[in-house]
């Protein structure tokens, strides 16, 4: 079986943070791997349409060689959900959200690892902190895409 055209969502609670550093590092890696069937995105819970991403969030991600120009933030609507094949949440709580939908897990379900703790108000250390954490995680989702692929 192989994997066609794939929409993979991030979901955080504003969409400045932690999902728009995944959307961002999802898509470099999956880029450079050559995989073009699989299209990434995010929102948030409690969002507002067209908010930067947060300068700490841009700024990890310009160290971690990362290029973040141009998001916007976006909230999270039925019709993104439905255009969604899978939802990756970045806590528990935003999964619950969502009420047993069944294409939703946490990133900690869907990688063996944690739930990405909210970095919003800390330095820049702790925004360094969780976007290594993220792209722990996107490493591991993209394994899992590739075996997928070969399948």
């Amino acid at each position: 079986m192989r994997v066609k055209n794939k929409k993979i969502l991030f979901v955080c609670t504003g969409n400045t943070c932690r999902s728009p550093m995944a959307e961002i590092i999802l898509k470099n890696k999956l880029k450079l791997a050559g995989v073009k069937n699989v299209k990434v995105s995010s929102a948030g819970l409690c969002a507002s349409d067209g908010d930067k991403m947060s300068e700490n969030s841009f700024r990890a991600l310009k160290l971690m060689g990362y290029k973040p120009y141009g998001f916007k933030s976006k909230q999270i609507t039925s019709d993104i959900v439905k255009k969604s094949d899978l939802i990756l949440c970045m806590t528990l709580n935003h999964k619950l959200a969502f009420n047993g939908l069944e294409k939703v897990y946490t990133i900690s379900e869907a990688t063996g690892g944690e739930d990405i703790l909210d970095p919003y108000g800390g330095n820049i250390n702790v925004y360094i902190k969780t976007s290594h954490q993220i792209e722990d995680a996107c490493n591991i989702i993209l394994e899992q895409i590739l075996i997928k692929q070969g399948e």
